[in-house]
């Protein structure tokens, strides 16, 4: 197997920078694979910026925050098109990511060894709805439009097909699900670890 990480190289280096996050997005009944800044994943920053004053705290001017997103303050259904345009907006192919999980799949001993590939968001444009599942940083699904739905759920394993379908997970591989492989591993490590 040729070496994803030449090949693939300005791509991979961005997938592991931690500033960048993956995160889906469900627009007109497409999903779209990004790699984002982790403030993108804040919706509505004009609540953020309420939230912030109210405490007494300093808050930039959003027409200069908002040059981050291409000049999105809030990020809904009206602003999805211009947003996946965007620049900031970085798009991941479906199969690049199952390629990079492949490739590391064999040496990874739980999800932790490859959860920088996994998202951390699914923006749900056509239903007005966000759903966060992610270990630290701010609580994304609080920031959500007036309108919309928030909430901290693990989307990968509980979403509806109608919603995010199997074709569209890169986990599933052959009917297999290396998702719930990988929780295994690190299930059984674990437990291996206890008894020592």
């Amino acid at each position: 197997m040729i070496k994803l990480e030449k090949n693939l190289e300005p791509a991979m280096h961005e997938l592991l920078d931690p500033q960048y996050v993956v995160a889906v997005a469900r627009y007109e009944g497409v999903i779209h694979w990004l790699l984002l800044e982790p403030e993108n994943l804040l919706l509505d920053w004009e609540k953020r910026r309420e939230e912030f004053v109210a405490a007494g705290y300093p808050y930039p001017d959003l027409r200069a925050v908002a040059t981050q997103r291409s000049g999105i303050v809030v990020l809904d259904q009206h602003t999805a098109a211009e947003f996946l345009r965007a620049p900031e907006a970085h798009k991941l192919n479906l199969e690049f990511l199952r390629q990079v999980l492949l490739e590391r799949l064999p040496s990874a001993e739980s999800w932790w060894d490859v959860g920088f590939l996994f998202p951390i968001a699914f923006i749900d444009f056509d239903s007005k709805r966000f759903a966060g599942f992610y270990q630290n940083g701010p609580r994304f699904e609080r920031y959500v439009p007036d309108g919309w739905e928030g909430e901290f759920v693990d989307f990968a394993n509980t979403y509806p097909e109608d919603v995010f379908p199997v074709a569209d997970k890169f986990w599933i591989v052959d009917g297999r699900n290396l998702l719930h492989e990988l929780n295994e591993r690190g299930r059984a490590l674990e437990a291996g670890r206890a008894k020592n």
